[in-house]
């Protein structure tokens, strides 16, 4: 089932929860309703129905106006005509979405990396903690509202971070011609 087909198909199936739908460059995105997340991802996963069985990646998009809230990102691929399918909600700060572990294992890395960095919770991960940043950090860094510091950080694994007034120039040599 191509992609046109299956939006169709869930259209047809769920009449009330897409929000939106954009086909930008032979790229389709659809916003869907937070309370039927699962449903959806559900009924595009099936190999038998509209084949969308991969996760490819799960990211996120913090937004402060109109109101402080994050866009929460899906990229489906289906691998029989390897087309994709991008499905997006919005979620309102410390509001929770549900997990997609059920559906895809692979998801609990990708939720944990937004908990840690966006601050989304998911409701349901069985093991909900930070990933990259140290345990007693405060606050999520893609927070658009996150305060830039220079404070170092110490990650885990021994990574050893880069000062950005170290590697980002303030005054730049004029070009002479």
């Amino acid at each position: 089932m191509n992609t046109s087909e299956a939006v169709q198909a869930l259209k047809d199936k769920m009449s009330q929860v897409v929000v939106s739908e954009i086909n930008f460059m032979n790229e389709v995105t659809l916003e869907v309703t937070k309370d039927q997340l699962k449903e959806v991802l559900n009924f595009l996963k099936q190999a038998a129905g509209p084949g969308f069985e991969v996760l490819m990646d799960l990211t996120a998009v913090d937004y402060l106006h109109p109101t402080k809230r994050t866009k929460v990102v899906y990229l489906l691929h289906n691998p029989t005509n390897y087309e994709r399918l991008r499905i997006t909600l919005y979620a309102k700060r410390d509001e929770a979405i549900p997990s997609v572990t059920d559906l895809w294992e692979g998801a609990s890395w990708y939720e944990r990396e937004l908990y840690d960095l966006f601050g989304v919770h998911f409701e349901g991960h069985r093991d909900l903690k930070r990933i990259l940043m140290p345990d007693d950090w405060q606050g999520h860094p893609l927070r658009r509202d996150y305060a830039l510091t220079e404070e170092s950080v110490e990650f885990k694994h021994g990574v050893i971070p880069k000062v950005p007034s170290e590697i980002i120039p303030h005054v730049r040599e004029p070009q002479k011609f």
